[in-house]
């Protein structure tokens, strides 16, 4: 019988690994540092509230599993659809980290916003050389999703094996960048266990993203 408890924690474990990594790979800017590189955890976004970030649950269904929750942020101002409770960080980002899904929104601003396309190969550049399995699976590229112009890459990594199975445990990850102006863009990384992985419904996540 699986050990469904360690398994979790093994996933929820991943996660937060991959939100240490993610953080950091555009830049320099608070928005960008992980919290290892000085930041830190703002409290959740139910706790801080809607002024300073907070969340509201919605009432839409997450692929008929369960309940997005909308997120708004006041310092960067912008909304998001996520599977879970966002928390706002001391650095700029916001993230929800989940037993198998993680969610991480960055703001990049200056110079490095006003080529997307450079950014996200910087990004491709730092990952490969940084966690281990990455292997890139498409993009960067400007792209449609749905309906909506974004660049995006999609890559993905092993974080370790699992103490259940014993095997490798492959996460994969979508990258994307929407722009707000030639100064600002806002860096969105969905990732979840490969099992797990349904391309439309991480497109789905990132087009409820909107500028406020």
């Amino acid at each position: 019988m699986v050990n469904t408890k360690a398994l979790t924690g093994v996933l929820a474990g991943l996660a937060l690994t991959f939100g240490l990594v993610a953080c950091g790979t555009s830049g320099g800017t608070a928005a960008q540092r992980s919290p290892e590189a000085g930041g830190a955890s703002g409290g959740t976004a139910a706790q801080r509230g809607p002024e300073a970030g907070g969340a509201t649950a919605g009432g839409e269904a997450n692929n008929g599993e369960a309940p997005v929750v909308a997120y708004v942020d006041s310092r960067y101002r912008y909304r998001i659809d996520a599977p879970g409770q966002m928390t706002a960080n001391a650095d700029g980002t916001a993230t929800y980290v989940g037993p198998s899904e993680r969610l991480q929104v960055a703001v990049v601003q200056g110079v490095k916003a006003a080529d997307v396309s450079a950014l996200g190969r910087d990004d491709v550049a730092t990952l490969s050389s940084s966690i281990a399995g990455f292997r890139l699976i498409s993009g960067p590229a400007s792209t449609n999703v749905n309906g909506r112009k974004m660049e995006k890459f999609i890559y993905n990594w092993t974080p370790g094996t699992s103490p259940v199975t014993g095997k490798p445990v492959t996460l994969v990850a979508v990258r994307y960048y929407v722009p707000k102006d030639s100064q600002t863009v806002a860096v969105i990384t969905y990732g979840i266990v490969s099992n797990q992985y349904d391309p439309q419904g991480a497109d789905d996540l990132a087009s409820t993203f909107q500028w406020q």
